[in-house]
Parts: structure tokens; C-alpha cells; sequence
């Protein structure tokens, strides 16, 4: 007998929606019978394989996944819940992750909205203002730039401090090249409770971050294109030439007054001197490019060169002579800078996955133009993450991710070039009279478009991350994950300089040629086994051990050579081969990290949480003192979990929706700043009377032990009014063995060493809100800040026979003790980075304040001594060669110990040069599918030098432009000026700005 049987089967049609009636996008619709799978469009419909009786599950990022069973084809209405994003939010912590409610450790998360807004090379300016703690300070305008980070003060004692960097758990040196839009997360782990897990490299802080996966469900492709538009920011106005002749020849003027040869200077070939020319003693014209005599416009109008305002040249009475003055202005900016530069960022995304795997596939292109001329970073990224389920038992997860990087930075510095492209003298003639345009004083300081296709730069760099797991699950609570990740990093430079024009009539014809190449192969393999458990109703333990091996080796090779025989050839083998003309080098190092780790995360009833984190460390660079062992426990109490806080509290638990409190304890090492090979030591080669010999060029130091930091800190967070979340930290680190370098004194026969120089401390406050003004369907309004305040003061120094075991510093009179005391340098009890200055109290504006300020005075802060006028006209005349006068629109500086005398003793403490205060604020805010947002970040508490404007405004370096501050700077007409008298060189006379 043949039985048939027939099952009916249909299309099962369907809508999602949130609890608060919104259309769920993107829902994973899973028929858990017949292995089928869906995913809601836009309007939040599904439709999907199914019979009745199939089980049919329905899960999204962010809600509560739902299960029903069918019952009938009838058209579905589901409903799913939200989460409480902050609770069940999962945040990444060394080899795993937990859920925030159960997080016990001191660890941020970056917004992930702030990483799909702006235009930027790397992931770490969007944590400027945005974590708590982590200061980020943008130090160049370079093109792919990127900040400075510091967390919690650092670990050292200037302050400074780069917390590790760990991309999909590979180590990389920095946020070089890597692509924002492949970020899934970013963590910052701060405490050594959480950082004891990466042991001796994380002392100053761990930054995790998690590239995207991709997800069960429908596949999609996502196409992405910013573009963003860069002007300079710039805090000065400079003069125009008419402007910069009159200033800068009067203040050569003031200050031939004191050196009457420096008055030389108005009658010579320059910027501002009229013995510049047009024509020869022949009458042919002079080309500036040939002749330094025709770079500079200035002279004194005359019949042969007046045909010159014709030209668009201009005049101009000398406020010195009164004779009129004939000049061209030349802007630099407008041949050295762009006026705006551009920056395009092109992303294109694959993913998607059923239940056996899931894919994430990008591609990324990222070109930023740089102000500069010919300056930019051009970048290319791919990355390709797929994870796969090989047998119910074993999945598979594999990492590819390649950036490919070219740059071109200004010739001659970024600093350098900025400055002359700012602040260059205003006079030059421009071009010949052949059209072509001048060079100026120098390549240096001159027209950089005349030499820049002079000098080729190629500069490239290749990073390959390649990583492959396993993860074996034995039962439904005991796997093993086994991983191994390759990173390979290698950049290439070449260099030539053709033949170029270094100053007038002065050529350049080395062809110098130069090329490198470094490599450096970081291989890390691990293996960690996980087990979790619970048992009771109310007691889970999740516990991890491991075991890691680090290698990394690097190998480069260096050559250079001159004397290529045309510029069309820049080969290393055409440079030429006599003696001198060519250098080659090679080098390579290895260093090894073994490692053996554990975590034991422990929870009662969600009320009582404890992790206990461990890590041994054997590290090569080390010698007698290889091995360290860095623990770590931090506790946590989710008071709002407990029974009688609803019961006994009433209304508070209404407006305080969740309260944890948490504390930690923990140590981490360090051994970073040292070369792999240091505690060797090292020998060199010597040459003494015609022999070589060897001798010995660093002092081996087998006995440097790990600097060691052990930190506690106190910690409570809450959910107010269910919209404000709110995050409170205490922190106090302390670092035992700080290995610096210590300054040896010449007899000793090395001028330093490296050694372990005393303990200090960080401690502050931290301070993190976030508040859901509104939060409606179409529409929703958030406001966060964060601040946090730090300070750092040395604990203990090596014994030296000095107050507080002294190392530097400077004497100071202190008005309380009416002595000098020892400040600035290290010294116990004290921050290291403070700043003293001289306290200027006003400006000399009449003859009065002249004799009350300067009579019976000697001021030593000068280029000379500086005394009252008729002090300076009692001396011989010898003697004034060694004295200048104090003159009306000079500076009055306080005299702290009211001596007579101004010298180092009268500095005055103004503050630290680290700020205090950092954090940030910002606002989203979202309308339908348009959204706004903004973010602020700032440091307080702080003082800086403004070299830049002292150095223009006290003209040092002689003939460079300055800003229009000097329109209020003393002159007998203005009196009530803000700055003092405009000197020509003021470093080297009255030093006014020091």
C-alpha cells in the first residue's frame, strides 16, 4: 500500500512594530522549523515560508526578541519591547565581553553616532570631549594627523602617556589608517581592574575597538560619501607691506638708539632696507632669481624707478628719513597655501549571514588635500570579517584588513612652513621681469612654488591584519576559542632632489637620492577557555583562563647617494660611486611577550557582583626582572535590584530608577620607552691618535625592574527620572619604579642613564551625564557632559643628599619664608609640570612711573643689564657697551623680594602647564530621518606659552612680518598702549617678551 500525505503550506505575511507603535526596520523574521529566514523592509512587513505549527522567532538589536508558535496563516501583528539599552548594552573587555548591569570595572563607551558624523582620517578625534578622562589635544594640521591621547594624567612625569591600542585584539601603535566607518564599538578601559588583563602594556589605559560583523538575517549594501571642506584657522592678522615698512624701520630706529650699527640696516639690501635695486650700474635689469640685490621691493623713489607705479607698484612717506618710499607686496599664502583644501570619504559595505554564517565586507577611500601645497594623505581600505559555523560544535571566525597609505608632508617642516607662509616679509618683488616667479631669500624662507616639484617625496605605508579563530564549544558552558593574528606593517620611502635653486644665483646639483624601507611582523597567538554556570536560581560564575605569546620582529634597510648624472634619474645605482657619496644601513630587532591569564566574574542574584582578574607577564626587553604578576578585583552592588529598595524607599526608587556602586583594586607594569636592547648595553667605535678601538657607549643595567602601578577607585552610577544617566568615579593611581631617564654628571663618564627614578600619583574625579530630553516617535532631543578633574604630584625619588631629593629646578623668592626656595624640576610632594614666569605690572608710560620704577634698579633679564637713564649716563663710556637704559614703553616687572634687582629669583608661580579640568558637551537631535548634532570639548585649569605671538611681536628674527597688536604697542603718541615699545630684535635688547 502507497500512503501519500500532504501538508499545507503557505506565505506567512506580517508587521513589527515597537512597544511605542513605530515600524521596526531590518527585524530577522526566523522559521526555527524549516530553517527559513526574513527581514522587515521599511514600512516594518515581513513575509516568510511557513505552515501551521512552525515556530517563528523575531529578533532586533535593541529589543526583546519574541517567539510564537502558529497557530494559523492569519496575518501577524508582533510587538517588541526595548531593552534598556544601558543595562543590556554589552561592552568589550579583554578576550570578552559583559553586560554593563553587570559591570564592575571603570570602562566608557564611545557614542557610536559620533563615529557616523564629520569627516575624519581616524576614529580618535571623535573622542575628543566625548569620554571622561581621555584628553585628546590635535597638535598638527597635517594632513591624516593624528592627536595626542592621555588618560587620567598619564603615567610619566611631563604627563604624557599613550594608552594601548587593541583593533579586533591585535596591538596596533596608534589610530594610524584605520577606517572610522568599519568601527562597530569603541571601549576605553581605565581602571587596572579592567586593564590587569593586558598586564604589562596597559598602565596607561587600554582602547578596544571592534570592528563590524555581520548579522543573521537578509544581506544589504550600504554606500556612504562624505565630503568636507578644511580653512585654516589662523589667530593672527599680519600686516600689509606699507604697514610692515613702517613698523619695522622705526623699531629698527628704537633700537639703533642702543647699537647705532644695527641702523646699517635701513640703507641695506632687504626686506625693509632701501639698498635694494632694479638696475644694474649698466642699466640692465636685475633678475631676483640671479641677484639677492633685486629680491626685495623697498627703495627710495627715484627717476629710474618710478616707471615701476605703473606696475601696480606703490609709495610711501619713510617714517624715518621722510623721503618717499617705492615697494611691491607679495603674499605668500596665495603661492604657499590653498585657500581651502578638500577631503572626500567613499565607503562601501557588504553584510549579512544566515544561521551557519554571516559576512561584513568594506571598501573605503580616503583623500584629504593638506593646506600646504602638494600636500596630502591618500588612503584605501579593505576589510572582510566573516564568521562561519563549521559543525554545531566548532565555528570559524576569520579577519582580513589591509590599508594601503601615500602622503606628501611640506619639505620643510610643518612649523617652518606654516611660519614663512604666514609670516614671510611682505616686500618681496614677486616674479622678475620676465614674468617667472622669484624665490625669494631661500628655499627655506622663500616662494615654495618655485623649488617644490624640486624635491620628490613618495611615502607609503602597508598594514595587512590577518586573524583566524576557532571557538569549540564542548558543552553549552565550557568552549576553548584558539587565535592567531598576523599584523604586518611596512612603509617605503624614497626621496630626490633634483637640481634646485637654494638661494639667488645659488644652485643646488648633489642630486642627493634616498630610499628605506621597515618592516615590522607582529605575530599573537592565544588560546582561552570559558566556562559560565549557574547554579542555585541565583549564583552565575563566568570564569576565563588563557595563555598568549606575542613576537614581534622588525627589519629595515637604509641608502642614500648623491650625484646622479640628470634629474629624470633618481636609481640609488646611478648615484655616483666616489668615496663618501654613498651610506647604506640594516638593523633589526625582536621582542617577545609570554603571557598567562584568568578572570572569574562572579553574580548573586544581580545584586552582588565581583570580578577577580589576573596576568603573569615574561617580557624580553627586561633582564634579572622578566617576570611580573598583575591582579586585579573590583566589586559592584546594583542596589536598585534589592527588594526593600522598591519596598522600603518608595517615590525614590520612581525618580531613581537604577543605582549600582562599585570598587575596584588593581596592578598593572610598564616597561614602555625602552629600546628593545637598552639594559644590554651597547658598544661603539672610537678613533684616538689614528686607532680604532671599541668602547663602551651605554651602560648595561640588568637589574631595572618593572614599574609597577597599583590603582583604586570608588564608582556609582544611576538612572534618574528613567532620562539621565549619570556616572560618578573617584580614581587614585600610584606608579612605584618610574623608569626615566636620569642625568649623570660629567665625571660619571655617561651622560645618562636609565633607571628607576621614584613613584608618583594621579587622583581625580570623573564625572559622565547623559540626559533624553525628549523621546517621541518622529522626534528626540538628547544633552550629554562629561568633566574630569586630575593631579599629579611625585611621591618619592631616589636619595641624593637634597631637600625633597631634588632632580633640576630652579631658586624663586618666596614671600612666606622671605627665602629662596627650590621649585620646578622633580621634587617629593610636588606636581612636576608647573610654570613661573616674570609678573609684569604695567607698562613705563611716564617720566614718574620711569623714576619710581627704575631708579636705584638693575634689571639682569635683559640682553644687557638694564638701569635707570641717568645710571646708564654716570657710566664710562666702556662701561655703557655693557649696560642699556630703561626707557619710557619699557616693561615694569614686579621685583618679588624688593631687592632692587630683577633677575631668576622673581619669578612668580602662574599655574601648571597641564590642565586640570577636561571634558565635554554636546547635543543629538533627530526629527523622521533628518538629525542634528554638535560636540564641544575643552581644558581648563591650565597655563601656555604663546611663543608664536611673543616671537612676531618682539620681531626676533628680524625680518619677518608681524601682527597688528602692534598697532597698541608704546609710542610717545599713544601712551596708554596695551604693549610695550616695538623693538627690532627684542631678544636682543631689552627682552621684553621673555
Amino acid at each position: 500500500m502507497l500512503q501519500l500525505s500532504a501538508y499545507a503550506q503557505s506565505i506567512l505575511k506580517g508587521l513589527v512594530r515597537s512597544d511605542q507603535g513605530t515600524a521596526l526596520v531590518g527585524v530577522s523574521v526566523s522559521n526555527e522549523t524549516q530553517k527559513v529566514t526574513a527581514q522587515t523592509d521599511k514600512d516594518g512587513a515581513f513575509a516568510l515560508q511557513a505552515k501551521v505549527g512552525d515556530v517563528i522567532t523575531f529578533t532586533s538589536v535593541g529589543y526583546e526578541s519574541s517567539t510564537v508558535t502558529l497557530q494559523n496563516l492569519s496575518s501577524l501583528l508582533v510587538t517588541l519591547r526595548a531593552l534598556n539599552e544601558e543595562l543590556e548594552e554589552v561592552v568589550v573587555l579583554g578576550y570578552g565581553s559583559i553586560k554593563k548591569s553587570n559591570l564592575t570595572g571603570s570602562v566608557s563607551r564611545l557614542d557610536k553616532r559620533v563615529l557616523e558624523t564629520g569627516v575624519r582620517s581616524n576614529p580618535a578625534s571623535a573622542l575628543a570631549g566625548t569620554i571622561p578622562g581621555l584628553r585628546v589635544q590635535q597638535v598638527s594640521g597635517r594632513p591624516g594627523a593624528v592627536p595626542n591621547i592621555v588618560l587620567r594624567g598619564g603615567t610619566s612625569y611631563d604627563g604624557s602617556g599613550s594608552p594601548l591600542i587593541i583593533v579586533d585584539g591585535v596591538v596596533r601603535g596608534g589610530f594610524q589608517d584605520i577606517n572610522p566607518a568599519d568601527i562597530e564599538s569603541i571601549d576605553v578601559l581605565k581602571d587596572a581592574s579592567a586593564t590587569a588583563i593586558y598586564g604589562a602594556r596597559a598602565s596607561n589605559g587600554v582602547i578596544l575597538i571592534t570592528t563590524k560583523r555581520g548579522k543573521e538575517g537578509g544581506s544589504s549594501i550600504d554606500a556612504r560619501a562624505k565630503v568636507g571642506v578644511n580653512t585654516i584657522n589662523l589667530p593672527f592678522e599680519f600686516l600689509n607691506a606699507e604697514d610692515y615698512l613702517y613698523w619695522t624701520r622705526k623699531s629698527v630706529q628704537v633700537s639703533g638708539q642702543y647699537q647705532p650699527s644695527q641702523l646699517n640696516q635701513l640703507t641695506a639690501v632687504g626686506p625693509f632696507g632701501t639698498g635694494n635695486r632694479y638696475y644694474d650700474d649698466g642699466g640692465n635689469i636685475l633678475d631676483g632669481n640671479q641677484n639677492s640685490a633685486a629680491v626685495w621691493s623697498t627703495m627710495f623713489l627715484d627717476d629710474t624707478n618710478r616707471h615701476l607705479l605703473n606696475e601696480g607698484w606703490k609709495t610711501m612717506i619713510d617714517p624715518v628719513t621722510g623721503r618717499e618710499l617705492i615697494f611691491t607686496e607679495f603674499v605668500y599664502a596665495d603661492y604657499a597655501l590653498r585657500n581651502a583644501s578638500t577631503t572626500q570619504d567613499y565607503n562601501v559595505s557588504m553584510q549579512g549571514g544566515n544561521n551557519k554564517g554571516q559576512y561584513y565586507a568594506s571598501l573605503g577611500k580616503y583623500d584629504e588635500k593638506g593646506l600646504p601645497i602638494n600636500t596630502y594623505y591618500d588612503r584605501l581600505t579593505f576589510i572582510l570579517n566573516g564568521d562561519y559555523k563549521i559543525k554545531p560544535f566548532i565555528t570559524s571566525n576569520s579577519t582580513f584588513n589591509f590599508a594601503h597609505t601615500k602622503w606628501r608632508d611640506p619639505i620643510n617642516s610643518e612649523g617652518n612652513y606654516m611660519s614663512r607662509a604666514l609670516g614671510a616679509p611682505p616686500t618681496m618683488r614677486g616674479r622678475n621681469h620676465l614674468g617667472e616667479l622669484l624665490l625669494g631669500r631661500d628655499w627655506a624662507d622663500g616662494n615654495p612654488q618655485v623649488n617644490d616639484d624640486k624635491f620628490i617625496r613618495r611615502n607609503l605605508n602597508q598594514k595587512f591584519t590577518m586573524g583566524q579563530a576557532f571557538t569549540i564549544n564542548f558543552f553549552d558552558n565550557l568552549s576553548l576559542r584558539a587565535n592567531g593574528t598576523w599584523f604586518l606593517n611596512q612603509t617605503h620611502y624614497e626621496g630626490f632632489n633634483k637640481d634646485y635653486l637654494s638661494s639667488p644665483g645659488s644652485w643646488v646639483r648633489t642630486r642627493s637620492s634616498s630610499a628605506s624601507y621597515d618592516k615590522t611582523l607582529s605575530q599573537t597567538y592565544n588560546a582561552v577557555l570559558n566556562y559560565n554556570e549557574k547554579f542555585a536560581d541565583r549564583h552565575s560564575v563566568d570564569a576565563m583562563a588563557g595563555w598568549e605569546f606575542y613576537d614581534s620582529y622588525n627589519n629595515g634597510l637604509s641608502a642614500s647617494g648623491s650625484g646622479a648624472p640628470t634629474d629624470d634619474f633618481m636609481d640609488l645605482g646611478l648615484t655616483s660611486n666616489e668615496a663618501n657619496r654613498r651610506s647604506i644601513d640594516s638593523y633589526h630587532s625582536r621582542q617577545r611577550i609570554m603571557s598567562y591569564f584568568g578572570r572569574l566574574n562572579y553574580d548573586y542574584d544581580q545584586r552582588y557582583l565581583m570580578t577577580l582578574t589576573v596576568r603573569r607577564d615574561g617580557y624580553s626587553t627586561l633582564l634579572d626582572n622578566r617576570w611580573g604578576t598583575f591582579p586585579g578585583i573590583s566589586l559592584g552592588w546594583n542596589i536598585s535590584n534589592e527588594s526593600f529598595y522598591r519596598e522600603k524607599l518608595g517615590s525614590f526608587g520612581d525618580y531613581v530608577n537604577n543605582l549600582k556602586l562599585r570598587a575596584s583594586l588593581g596592578a598593572n607594569g610598564n616597561v614602555g620607552g625602552i629600546g628593545t636592547y637598552t639594559l644590554q648595553g651597547a658598544y661603539g667605535t672610537a678613533n684616538y691618535d689614528g686607532q680604532v678601538g671599541y668602547n663602551m657607549t651605554s651602560l648595561s643595567i640588568p637589574g631595572l625592574k618593572w614599574e609597577s602601578l597599583i590603582t583604586k577607585e570608588v564608582g556609582l552610577e544611576a538612572k534618574l527620572l528613567n532620562r539621565i544617566d549619570l556616572s560618578l568615579a573617584y580614581y587614585h593611581r600610584t606608579t612605584s619604579d618610574k623608569i626615566a631617564t636620569l642625568v649623570l654628571p660629567s665625571s660619571a663618564g655617561f651622560t645618562s642613564i636609565t633607571t628607576n627614578n621614584g613613584d608618583m600619583e594621579n587622583k581625580g574625579l570623573e564625572i559622565d551625564l547623559n540626559y533624553q530630553i525628549v523621546r517621541k516617535q518622529d522626534w528626540s532631543l538628547s544633552f550629554n557632559w562629561n568633566t574630569a578633574y586630575n593631579r599629579n604630584k611625585i611621591l618619592k625619588l631616589p636619595y641624593n643628599g637634597v631637600e625633597n631629593n631634588r632632580q633640576g629646578g630652579f631658586q624663586v623668592y618666596d614671600p612666606n619664608t622671605k627665602e629662596l626656595v627650590w621649585v620646578g624640576g622633580y621634587q617629593e610632594g610636588q606636581d612636576p609640570n608647573v610654570a613661573y614666569a616674570y609678573e609684569a605690572i604695567g607698562i613705563i608710560r611716564t617720566q614718574e612711573d620711569l623714576d619710581r620704577y627704575a631708579t636705584g634698579l638693575i634689571d639682569y633679564m635683559g640682553n644687557r643689564p638694564l638701569v635707570h637713564p641717568d645710571a646708564y649716563a654716570a657710566l664710562s663710556a666702556a662701561d655703557k657697551e655693557r649696560y642699556y637704559p630703561i626707557a619710557l614703553g619699557d616693561v615694569m616687572w614686579r621685583d618679588v623680594n624688593g631687592d632692587g634687582v630683577i633677575n631668576t629669583y622673581d619669578r612668580v608661580y602662574v599655574g601648571n602647564t597641564k590642565p586640570r579640568w577636561t571634558g565635554g558637551f554636546g547635543f543629538y537631535s533627530s526629527w523622521k530621518n533628518l538629525s542634528l548634532s554638535a560636540r564641544f570639548d575643552y581644558a581648563l585649569g591650565f597655563v601656555a606659552y604663546d611663543g608664536p605671538r611673543a616671537w612676531f611681536l618682539g620681531m626676533m628674527q628680524g625680518t619677518f612680518n608681524t601682527t597688528k597688536e602692534v598697532f597698541d604697542t608704546w609710542t610717545p603718541d599713544n601712551p596708554n598702549a596695551k604693549y610695550p615699545t616695538y623693538y627690532w630684535a627684542d631678544q636682543l635688547f631689552k627682552n621684553k617678551h621673555k
